[in-house]
């Protein structure tokens, strides 16, 4: 393009997609590990058998994805958030949903989806407002966790912890009542993993995730440096994952490092809640994930673990 000599332009230009412009931004397994569902710019979602390593199908529309613990439902945005069938990709429910906000400029986008583990209701993680919670079968608003961003329900489904810049919190499930309300910051929240059998979660921000006690939100110990993108534990709560600016990092409870490794992906992960999988999106891989045996961590960072 070029000047037209009188305050305009002439000519045309062109855009041109590569791969960088499509990602990975969602990962979800199924209970048993044997579903992976897939979100991706700029709206697409795949559904994967991983035993079988073949493509169940796909779907237009959706970035966020959360497969139920059983497997037969998964939950994506799009066209408001979007309950289907995870074996066929037909939809059973739309829950309305609107991304504007009362402030100027700040839109609620989507940023995270989570069934618990009955799968009959549906956490909700959007940009900078408080978790909601909504039944899958109604579709209706069962509640609105303030001060509560970026939760996770615990295992068993009992309690669900979350929190922000001031508060780390968690909440009874049976009547979304507070268990406890501690002090948490000062830093924003990015990512919240929590294991309340063991009375720990990890909070990541901008800066670093902690290790943490959910009752009282003393530090344990630093389980990584720079942003978080990635939180969570093994299933019997005894290992911590985390993907930060400095890397996809294990430690034990105790704040000891057993694995590092730089480059593990562009900072989109899961972890199968059976403890069998690790997947990761790839840095300009498109909507490729690489998917790691995580029994045998020396494939991973090429270091052992205990």
């Amino acid at each position: 393009m070029e000047s037209d000599g009188k305050g305009g332009t002439k000519g045309s230009f062109a855009v041109y997609g590569g791969a960088s412009m499509i990602q990975v931004l969602s990962l979800s397994f199924s209970g048993d590990g044997k579903m992976l569902a897939v979100g991706s710019t700029p709206g697409h979602v795949d559904v994967w058998d991983i035993e079988k390593r073949t493509k169940l199908f796909s779907l237009d529309g959706g970035t966020t994805v959360a497969l139920s613990p059983d497997g037969r439902l998964l939950a994506k945005d799009g066209n408001g958030i979007e309950i289907c069938d995870a074996a066929t990709g037909k939809l059973i429910r739309r829950i309305p949903w609107s991304i504007t906000t009362s402030t100027p400029g700040v839109q609620r986008m989507i940023k995270k989806l989570e069934f618990n583990a009955a799968g009959s209701q549906l956490e909700v993680s959007s940009n900078g407002e408080n978790d909601l919670v909504f039944g899958v079968s109604s579709g209706q608003l069962v509640a609105t966790l303030t001060s509560t961003q970026q939760g996770q329900f615990s295992r068993d489904g009992t309690v669900f912890v979350g929190g922000n810049g001031r508060h780390l919190i968690a909440w009874s499930t049976n009547d979304w009542s507070k268990v406890s309300d501690v002090p948490n910051g000062p830093d924003y929240v990015t990512q919240i993993a929590a294991f309340p059998e063991k009375d720990l979660a990890i909070v990541g921000g901008p800066n670093s995730a902690r290790l943490v006690h959910i009752s009282s939100g003393e530090d344990v110990a630093q389980v990584g440096s720079g942003y978080t993108n990635f939180a969570a534990f093994n299933q019997d709560g005894t290992l911590v994952f985390a993907y930060t600016g400095g890397g996809f990092g294990v430690w034990d409870t105790s704040g000891k490092q057993h694995c590092h490794k730089e480059g593990l992906g562009n900072g989109t992960a899961a972890i199968s809640s059976d403890g069998r999988w690790l997947a990761a999106a790839m840095v300009d891989g498109g909507t490729n994930v690489a998917i790691w045996n995580l029994k045998n961590l020396t494939g991973v960072c090429g270091s052992s673990a205990p």
